[in-house]
């Protein structure tokens, strides 16, 4: 039996934690001591609360860079690291210590982890780490720096500097220093679970991408009758609301349901036409009866829609949702909504357009029948499969520490 960690550092959402939860159980279901990692306990109080996992907080050392405006745009992972603590020596060191406690407690034989910056430099060259992440939070690491996800994006961090501060902590605290800002991420497994067609960093990557966890519907026929649509929304963004009110207010048949519906909030929305759910439903059954779907482009609902032929209109709320967003519109599967497509009237030709584009719907169908013919993913069992090989023999797990 092998003591192991699981989980993720950096991300809000329950997204992390419905990808790493699967592969906890099933380490756990192999006879091994599992403790999970979470960054963002209280927003995911509802799924955590039955579990029976340890369960570890982490150290959070989100900022804002300084000198730069806190809305920039990002350009590589580097950035994301400078924001979460790579550039201030006292930030990094703190964060590096409490890690190392935690660790010390823990006393794991193999760590799998999801965007976790600060943690891979506290396990570098001491302890195994499979990195179990989608596309966006497991960047290439082959080369000396960050590969850009955003083409003429100017990157706002130095990757100099960024050594120069990992390097400093490192040896303050007597751990091993890396040679380069990408070194600690060279992990003895790294698993990207996305779609491909989906991954921001396609043509850099050399790492295995395996399939999202979620279970993809199968390519779905496009439903009869005039079109339709299904809104899966989260109304703890204003920008999200407006687009609730505007599809009330539309004239287009269709289903919403959003994170943080209420009954009050659903019998606002709802009109003749529209069905507001109070529960998300299962979305191959939604997605059978409408024929375009509107989201905030998170990963897991793009890889559904994708898988399901269905073409999507995205409004994207965050950074990475908008690189999976540009990936749908490259592909001719959908279509990006802009700021002022949010009133009723714009958003509804916006939808009927996407949703009867004769190109849109064949490629969309053309990138659900490439998605099926692959099989079905298996990332789970592949990351299960990858742990056991790592702590397959005696001394193996410790040998294979990043190095």
């Amino acid at each position: 039996m092998a003591n192991i960690l699981v989980g993720y550092e950096l991300g809000g959402g329950h997204g992390h934690l419905h990808r790493m939860l699967p592969l906890a159980h099933a380490l756990q279901a192999q006879g091994h001591r599992v403790t999970l990692f979470v960054r963002n306990i209280l927003e995911n109080a509802a799924l955590l609360a039955g579990e029976r996992l340890a369960i570890l907080p982490v150290p959070d050392l989100a900022t804002h860079l300084p000198g730069q405006d806190v809305n920039a745009s990002m350009a590589t992972y580097l950035d994301i690291m400078g924001v979460g603590g790579f550039i201030n020596p006292q930030a990094l060191r703190t964060g590096i210590m409490v890690w190392n406690t935690l660790l010390e407690q823990a006393r794991p034989d193999l760590v799998v982890a999801d965007h976790s910056p600060v943690l891979m430099l506290a396990c570098f060259g001491r302890y195994p780490v499979v990195q179990f992440a989608d596309g966006f939070t497991l960047p290439p690491a082959h080369r000396m720096t960050f590969p850009k996800f955003r083409r003429g994006a100017k990157p706002l961090v130095d990757p100099a500097r960024v050594l120069r501060v990992m390097q400093d902590v490192q040896r303050q605290l007597r751990l091993p220093q890396p040679q380069s800002v990408t070194e600690p991420f060279r992990t003895a497994g790294r698993l990207v679970c996305t779609l491909p067609e989906l991954d921001p960093y396609a043509c850099h990557r050399r790492d295995p991408v395996i399939g999202p966890v979620a279970e993809l519907p199968a390519p779905l026929e496009t439903p009869k009758g005039p079109p339709r649509f299904f809104a899966y929304l989260d109304l703890a963004h204003p920008s999200a609301w407006s687009l609730a009110k505007a599809l009330h207010h539309g004239r287009m048949d269709g289903e919403l349901y959003a994170r943080g519906m209420t009954d009050q909030a659903a019998r606002t929305l709802e009109r003749p036409g529209l069905t507001v759910h109070r529960a998300l439903q299962p979305l191959d059954e939604v997605f059978a009866r409408t024929h375009v779907i509107l989201h905030h482009g998170s990963n897991g609902t793009c890889c559904a829609a994708m898988a399901a032929g269905r073409p999507q209109v995205v409004a994207p709320l965050q950074m990475e949702a908008r690189l999976t967003a540009d990936a749908v519109v490259a592909r001719g599967c959908g279509w990006l909504l802009g700021g002022g497509d949010h009133d009723a009237q714009s958003l509804a030709s916006v939808l009927e357009s996407t949703a009867t584009n004769p190109v849109t719907v064949d490629r969309s169908r053309r990138a659900a029948e490439t998605v099926w013919n692959r099989g079905k993913p298996l990332p789970t069992e592949n990351a299960v499969s990858t742990c056991l090989d790592i702590l397959g023999g005696p001394g193996q797990a410790r040998a294979a520490a990043n190095c």
